[in-house]
């Protein structure tokens, strides 16, 4: 297989790029496997992301990404094919998923392209199926983002929200600071986040975590796995409450260091956001935390059961 040194992967714009994404999926679908024009362009490619591949600066090659998590449309020229320039499209597809916090990814394959997606982590679902007069099967990819270290700009909660939870935890290195009115179970109780505190509590004496919440007695009375570790660790794992504030409008912000920040906004929003890579904003944070942390208190439910 080559590969090129020139070859360049970006994302299009519609409808800036719309003559060479139609003219590439023109030559693929249209004149090359015979998709009839009224199936090829289905009136969705401006609600579309899309990428195009450039071959010294000539286009070779597209794919696009609809909102429900949809890849499709993935050409590449018949003289450009076995040099990776599909794989770098489909790859290029999914870091644009990733960043708008897409957790279930889902496409129709061509029968005989089934195994390039299945290198690429997608598993079949179902049984073949005729579109467009070629055989097709559905194949879905659901991502992971569990040490993902780059921002997410449309974080959906609880998921995928609580896996980069378990991220801030993994990459942490000396500090882990979380912000959390009811510390959300469906979020913040799960083994995968346990164990990557604990392993984050063994890089050293100076490893802290520090956990602010609104409300005591649901933590207690449900039980919960940080409220148990904060028992057999008090000194490195520390909850306090802080029952109302006015500055302190319901958000959930997990910080880690001083330069990543996970947030959820406490207003009316589907969107949360992570920055693992912005100190402004996580100084900023954690000021804010740094302040509320002064003014809360450790609850005395939080010692009345011994473990």
């Amino acid at each position: 297989m080559t590969e090129h040194s020139d070859l360049l992967i970006r994302q299009a714009q519609w409808p800036e790029d719309s003559s060479e994404l139609e003219r590439l999926r023109s030559a693929v679908f249209v004149l090359e496997q015979g998709v009839p024009r009224d199936i090829e362009w289905d009136g969705r490619d401006a609600e579309a992301q899309h990428v195009i591949a450039e071959l010294a600066g000539a286009a070779v090659g597209c794919g696009r990404l609809l909102p429900d998590g949809r890849i499709g449309r993935l050409a590449v020229l018949a003289q450009y094919r076995g040099q990776g320039i599909g794989a770098k499209l489909l790859t290029a597809i999914v870091e644009i998923a990733r960043q708008r916090g897409q957790q279930t990814l889902y496409l129709h394959a061509q029968a005989k392209a089934v195994s390039f997606y299945q290198r690429a982590g997608f598993t079949v679902r179902g049984e073949p199926f005729d579109e467009a007069g070629i055989l097709h099967l559905d194949m879905h990819s659901t991502l992971d983002y569990r040490d993902w270290d780059e921002p997410v700009t449309q974080l959906r909660y609880p998921q995928p929200f609580a896996e980069l939870v378990i991220a801030q935890a993994t990459l942490a290195r000396r500090e882990l600071r979380i912000l959390s009115p009811r510390l959300d179970p469906r979020v913040f109780d799960n083994e995968d986040l346990e164990s990557a505190i604990r392993s984050f509590l063994r890089g050293g004496s100076l490893c802290n975590v520090q956990i602010l919440v609104q409300d005591a007695r649901a933590i207690v009375q449900r039980g919960h796995r940080l409220l148990a570790l904060s028992r057999r660790l008090p000194s490195r794992v520390e909850i306090r409450r802080l029952a109302e504030h006015p500055q302190w409008n319901g958000e959930t912000l997990v910080m880690r260091d001083r330069g990543s920040l996970l947030e959820m906004p406490g207003t009316d929003t589907d969107y949360g956001f992570y920055r693992p890579k912005d100190r402004a904003r996580t100084e900023a944070a954690i000021n804010h935390f740094a302040e509320l942390w002064r003014l809360g208190h450790v609850d005395p439910e939080f010692r009345a059961l011994s473990i």
